[in-house]
């Protein structure tokens, strides 16, 4: 025999105020990628901004002929991680999270995607980002440090080039995969950067949210003299900028202490 239980229910009405609105920032983010999110957090610890994440899946590519393909059919998938962020209205900004995909994918044909599913939402990328940043800091040559493969690296340097800025030098650690570039350790970074950069060049670019920055721009900047500009740097102050964010954020770049 079964037990009986009986149940009450009980109404309890809420005894403090509600909780205020958050600013959220939906972040689009490609299958290989666990880094971003952690990287977002370390740069901005403001518990007022909401950083959601969905996955669309990214293929690594067993040669590098095919990478660039395999980075633009992310396109076919932006208007679906979009529906996934519900209610509607309910993200402020969206951030397509890939610097090389923000390359090879314009800014319109980004935005022209997510409309389908979040019409009128506001939409960054490292790559627009980047080049809202230099445009912000009055940076017109730029030396680049990527973990890319030279034809992801010139695709790069195309998108660059193509808004009337100039890469006076470019090193790669010549990576393939998400997982290789994952790996590179802050130090190394630090080490190249500062063997690679010019005098000629107004700051240094280092693309890629597979690559772990954050917690060495600062450091980078008072070694060189110069603006650091980085992927996820970049994509967290557009975002904040396009949420009308404006907050200055202390110890990672001269770039994050202008939000007004």
């Amino acid at each position: 025999m079964l037990n009986q239980t009986t149940f009450s229910a009980v109404h309890v009405a809420p005894l403090f105020p509600p909780v205020t609105s958050e600013t959220v920032i939906g972040l689009i983010i490609p299958s290989t990628d666990t880094l971003t999110e952690l990287e977002m957090r370390r740069m901005l610890k403001d518990d007022s901004i909401n950083f959601s994440a969905t996955r669309i899946k990214h293929e690594d590519v067993a040669s590098t002929e095919d990478s660039v393909d395999s980075l633009y059919s992310h396109v076919y998938s932006i208007a679906r991680a979009g529906e996934l962020f519900d209610p509607p209205g309910e993200v402020n900004v969206f951030v397509y999270a890939c610097t090389s995909g923000s390359a090879v994918i314009s800014q319109e044909k980004l935005e022209q995607e997510l409309h389908r599913a979040r019409p009128g939402s506001s939409l960054t990328s490292p790559m627009t980002g980047a080049l809202r940043a230099f445009e912000k800091l009055g940076i017109k040559r730029i030396d680049m440090l990527t973990p890319y493969v030279d034809e992801v690296g010139a695709v790069v340097v195309d998108c660059i080039e193509k808004y009337g800025f100039a890469v006076r030098a470019s090193a790669s650690f010549n990576l393939l995969t998400g997982p290789e570039i994952a790996a590179v350790s802050p130090e190394s970074i630090f080490e190249a950067a500062c063997s690679m950069v010019t005098s000629e060049a107004d700051a240094l670019f280092i693309p890629c949210t597979l690559l772990r920055t954050s917690s060495m721009i600062d450091r980078l900047e008072e070694r060189l003299g110069k603006p650091v500009i980085t992927a996820h740097q970049a994509m967290l102050w557009d975002a904040l900028r396009l949420a009308r964010y404006e907050k200055p954020i202390l110890g990672h770049g001269q770039l994050l202490k202008q939000l007004t």
